[in-house]
């Protein structure tokens, strides 16, 4: 018995964390989403969301997207179906989060596109990547960050970020990181 409830705990526990974590995603440009409207089959269909933050519907529309969490946009999609649909129920899921891309270049095992599917620093991209190879220049790696329009450059040394003596950088959506 306690094994069939440990085997059901490890089963819905990811499952209410997946949850969780959907209600609080910021839906942002190029993501993937899946919307289902319960019984209206023809208004059910994958979208991307464009550049300019707004998805297209039938009979609703271009909603504005970006910015807000998929239980937000689903209650904006109910609210205007209402109008041509009796008590629309619909759900709203991330497929694909394709903004939340960063890109790894350089020294490292595993270079290319990662997704950030939660809050992550230097060292946990840089592993997600396999780590440094063993050409790798740990003292002088470069983040590019888009902002307002310009690109900055952070220098990142590592071994201080693992002695304690730098902070651990924060990881932002757009970033590449490169390991000369």
């Amino acid at each position: 018995m306690k094994r069939l409830l440990f085997a059901l705990v490890g089963i819905l526990v990811p499952l209410l964390l997946s949850a969780q974590e959907e209600a609080s995603y910021i839906i942002g440009e190029s993501d993937l989403l899946e919307i289902s409207v319960w019984g209206e089959e023809t208004l059910s269909r994958q979208v991307t969301v464009r550049s300019d933050g707004y998805i297209s519907m039938p009979l609703a529309g271009d909603l504005k997207a970006a910015g807000k969490t998929p239980p937000q946009l689903q209650s904006d999609i109910e609210g205007i179906l209402a109008k041509y649909v009796k008590s629309p129920h619909c759900a709203v899921i991330v497929q694909e989060p394709r903004s939340k891309r960063v890109y790894v270049e350089g020294q490292v095992n595993q270079p290319g596109e990662y997704i950030i599917d939660r809050g992550m620093v230097i060292t946990q991209i840089i592993s997600r990547a396999g780590g440094f190879n063993e050409w790798a220049d740990t003292d002088d790696i470069v983040i590019l960050r888009n902002e307002k329009g310009e690109q900055i450059r952070i220098k990142v040394n590592y071994p201080k970020i693992i002695k304690g003596k730098h902070e651990n950088i924060a990881v932002h959506p757009g970033d590449t990181i490169i390991v000369p």
